[in-house]
């Protein structure tokens, strides 16, 4: 009995620590990330399976196998799992399919792990740390990047489009790095300016600054949208005039910083609709609701659009030999929710949306009521970068992406978690759960 609760011990450590590392070596390491995932997978189901240990969080009082606890946004991930199967009717490649699955499989178990296993504020905190340190390494290795044509960790050199130089740092291309800036910067945003202290909080600024100016140096349109609107939003929540003051000043400076091969760029398009988006994105989504429109409810099946956009395209994009997304003169939708419709069908989409809705739905009535300040403004800027990073899915298939989707699902995760602390706290208000019921 003693030996098997040595080994629990261990097995609890073991995760402990290994879901404070995904947001650090995330900065310079796909490769790490998928080894701690599935190093928390095997010591999970071992702890659960083989100790026969059961959940100890009493959250609801539905509870499964092994003591694990009904959450309504776990079921509804269960069923993009289900609709994501049954898309296997129409798809035209298994073995496509099939790593979709894999991927799908994996997000799950990471969003089951981080929401039970992360267990009180103080792991909150090395997280956040981890985060934050993260958010450094890679903000000064692009700054590097800038300077010296190649990152310092991974040997990238830089991406060039129109003659300007858009960083990647230790990211293979520019727009996924911009996704990763637009999930975490926004993230730390409210503890660094509203919880920190003194030395912290400078410490925290600069960081900030230091990412915000590798974010700006992306050119990445719908990433720094994404930022810049739920600045706009904390800083009228937040009633922060600074903040405010600061956001209206950038849109006046922009116009005078934006490089002269921009401006003669920009001079060629057609609408504002094309600067935003490019000549491509519009040609591409055409082909997306094609899929849509021949396949409404299960999609062509999961992960398979560009191996369909050849059968649906409705004109050709202009090929990009440098492009990432184009192979073989197949193309990725370059929007998460058309290529999420396209793939999976318009129901998968619902549910998606439902599920986010879901997440945010908990995490505001969570804000509105949280007495502790960490655990409100950690609350309120996880919420900022999904959304941020959901604004650059518009116009990226970030959710879609591999090396930054599983971090989507970990922010998802790590909110749940919060709220999940945070309840169990009792320092959130009387009428929580009954004005959330």
């Amino acid at each position: 009995m003693i030996k098997r609760e040595k080994i629990g011990k261990f097995c609890e450590s073991v995760i402990f620590w290994l879901i404070v590392a995904i947001p650090f070596v995330a900065s310079f390491s796909s490769a790490a990330v998928d080894g701690c995932i599935g190093a928390l997978i095997f010591f999970f189901i071992f702890k659960r399976v083989v100790l026969k240990e059961r959940n100890s969080i009493p959250l609801e009082k539905k509870s499964f196998l092994k003591g694990i606890t009904i959450h309504p946004v776990l079921i509804l991930f269960f069923v993009l799992f289900v609709i994501a199967l049954l898309s296997f009717w129409n798809t035209i490649s298994i073995d496509d399919s099939l790593k979709g699955m894999g991927k799908l499989l994996k997000y799950g178990f990471l969003l089951i792990i981080v929401f039970f296993e992360v267990r009180d504020v103080r792991h909150i905190q090395k997280i956040v740390l981890a985060a934050i340190s993260g958010l450094l390494l890679v903000s000064l290795d692009g700054i590097y990047q800038l300077v010296f044509g190649v990152d310092l960790l991974r040997q990238h050199h830089y991406d060039v489009a129109i003659g300007v130089i858009r960083l990647n740092a230790t990211f293979p291309h520019t727009n996924i790095f911009a996704g990763y800036l637009a999930l975490f910067i926004p993230a730390l945003i409210p503890v660094v300016l509203y919880y920190a202290k003194k030395k912290q909080k400078v410490a925290g600024i600069i960081v900030v600054i230091l990412a915000l100016f590798c974010l700006a140096f992306t050119f990445c349109r719908s990433a720094l949208l994404g930022v810049f609107l739920v600045l706009l939003l904390m800083s009228v929540v937040r009633k922060d005039k600074v903040i405010f003051v600061l956001l209206l000043a950038s849109i006046l400076v922009v116009p005078f910083v934006i490089p002269r091969n921009v401006k003669d760029w920009s001079k060629t398009t057609n609408s504002w609709v094309e600067i935003f988006l490019g000549k491509d994105r519009p040609i591409i989504y055409e082909t997306a609701f094609n899929m849509i429109n021949h396949h409404p409810f299960l999609g062509v099946g999961v992960n398979t659009f560009s191996r369909n956009y050849q059968k649906y395209k409705l004109h050709n994009a202009i090929l990009d030999p440098g492009n990432e997304n184009n192979v073989n003169g197949s193309w990725y939708a370059h929007n998460s929710y058309l290529q999420m419709a396209g793939e999976t069908g318009i129901v998968y989409f619902l549910v998606f949306v439902v599920l986010m809705f879901a997440v945010f739905r908990e995490a505001i009535f969570f804000y509105r009521c949280m007495n502790n300040d960490f655990l409100k403004f950690c609350s309120l800027g996880i919420m900022m970068g999904l959304v941020s990073f959901m604004v650059h899915g518009f116009t990226e298939t970030n959710l879609y992406n591999p090396k930054i989707a599983v971090l989507f699902w970990f922010q998802v995760a790590f909110l749940m978690a919060v709220v999940r602390i945070g309840k169990d706290s009792r320092t959130s208000c009387s009428d929580y759960l009954e004005e959330l019921s």
